[in-house]
């Protein structure tokens, strides 16, 4: 009897243990978790358990959601609309109705093998004439992905399953072209576009709300019987807060943070944007990109020059890995005497250009300072250094993406930001500093459908 009650203290023992490890581990391994919630805090009707409520900041417009890539159209891309690749906030991509994307002819065309395993919620399976109509349905209409699709010179079967784009000419955005919806038109009059993914939307009511249900021809389960999509009233942050209405919505980090993290019952999680401080090097100049780098890495400098915003590591992302910053050589001042710096004379870069400046005092650098207006950002500079605000296309040219492609012949979408992100750090003429972000908050324990990916 005793050998049994030290076996179960065991067991108990190993049960808490784990329930500790459980409780912490998305704190540790999720690097967007930055506040923990409280899932005894959570306290729901039965009724609403088995309802997954997604608060959104602008308005849902019309009856045509999936056009305008928004938060709304976000959601809809993860539940709804699958595309034919899914690209995260880490720049990780995965197959969604592509089975692979392969790029080729330097960048000009790009193959496209489908996953005939999936089925719109009509029951009909995903084609390549579908994924055709799709898309010239995108291209026939005015939506956010106009300018995005009028990349396309051409798209065509080669099967029943594969598909060739062909793109006006070589480009690193390219691979966006792939993380559109896929929509399948409804013969019923007045009926909402079909899709692929876990959810259908059951109604829209511009400006009020969404309601999606299950797919029943989806191969695997939902986690709720029903998604709704509202747009979210702040003006009351306690009142929206205690009802625990939603389970997931954008808050303004200045204003709110402090009103969630007190409340205890949302997790938050901090998403990068594309947009950011950057630093072009002059590729005409003798200054070493890379010491330059090493002059600015880390996180104390970003906190010494922004206020808003992560420090990131990386080009493309701010969580990718490897990043820029970890494949960086070794690189010096030696026989630098002066270093020339171009910014446009807002306050943040004009702070980022005077932290600089004392680094490089320091590496007994002179620095030379040329401001010019922000509507006036010069395409070709004379200086070493041009300091940006933007996203990192800006501060690439028409060789860097000729370049990009041409040292990766094929290209498989799955590698491609990585790949990217090993160019920059080899010919580096991009330096990040930072990035924008966006603060989420989720209702603590709830499964949160993959949102936060």
């Amino acid at each position: 009897m005793k050998l049994f009650a030290v076996i179960l203290a065991v067991i108990l023992g190993c049960v808490a243990i784990g329930l500790i490890i459980t409780a912490f581990i998305g704190k540790e391994d999720n690097p967007h978790l930055i506040f923990q919630g409280e899932v005894g805090k959570v306290n729901l009707k039965e009724e609403r358990k088995s309802t997954f409520c997604v608060g959104v900041s602008a308005s849902i417009a019309d009856i045509y959601p999936y056009t305008h890539d928004d938060e709304t159209d976000a959601v809809l891309r993860k539940l709804v609309y699958e595309p034919l690749i899914s690209i995260n906030n880490d720049c990780k991509i995965s197959y969604c109705n592509a089975k692979s994307v392969t790029f080729e002819k330097e960048g000009r065309e790009a193959v496209v093998k489908l996953n005939q395993d999936k089925i719109f919620s009509d029951g009909e399976q995903l084609d390549a004439d579908i994924v055709i109509k799709s898309y010239k349905w995108f291209m026939a209409n005015h939506t956010a992905y106009t300018n995005l699709l009028s990349r396309i010179v051409d798209i065509r079967a080669a099967g029943n399953d594969s598909l060739v784009f062909t793109f006006t000419g070589t480009d690193s955005d390219n691979i966006k072209i792939f993380n559109i919806p896929v929509i399948s038109q409804s013969d019923k009059k007045g009926g909402t576009a079909l899709g692929t993914g876990v959810y259908c939307i059951d109604s829209v009511k511009p400006y009020k709300q969404i309601v999606l249900k299950e797919n029943k021809s989806y191969s695997g389960s939902s986690e709720y019987d029903t998604v709704l999509i509202r747009t979210v009233d702040y003006s009351d942050m306690n009142k929206l807060l205690k009802s625990q209405k939603f389970d997931m919505f954008v808050f303004n980090q200045k204003e709110q943070a402090d009103a969630v993290k007190a409340d205890k019952a949302y997790d938050i999680y901090e998403f990068g944007k594309d947009t950011g401080w950057f630093i072009k090097h002059n590729m005409d100049s003798e200054v070493s990109g890379g010491a330059i780098a090493k002059l600015i890495e880390g996180k104390q400098f970003f906190d010494k020059t922004q206020a808003d915003g992560i420090y990131s590591p990386g080009v493309v992302s701010a969580y990718i890995e490897p990043n820029y910053y970890s494949m960086l050589s070794d690189a010096s001042f030696k026989n630098t005497k002066a270093v020339s710096v171009a910014h446009d004379y807002t306050a943040a870069a004009t702070g980022i250009y005077q932290s600089l400046e004392k680094k490089l005092k320091d590496k007994k650098v002179k620095c030379i300072e040329k401001t010019y207006g922000i509507e006036e950002v010069p395409e070709n500079f004379e200086e070493d250094l041009l300091l940006f605000y933007g996203v990192y296309k800006d501060g690439m040219t028409r060789a860097d993406n000729i370049k990009f492609f041409k040292e990766n012949e094929e290209i498989e979408a799955v590698d491609y930001y990585e790949l990217l992100e090993k160019y920059f750090a080899s010919k580096n003429n991009i330096t990040p500093i930072s990035k924008d972000t966006v603060w989420v908050a989720f209702l603590a324990g709830r499964d949160t459908l993959g949102l936060m990916k």
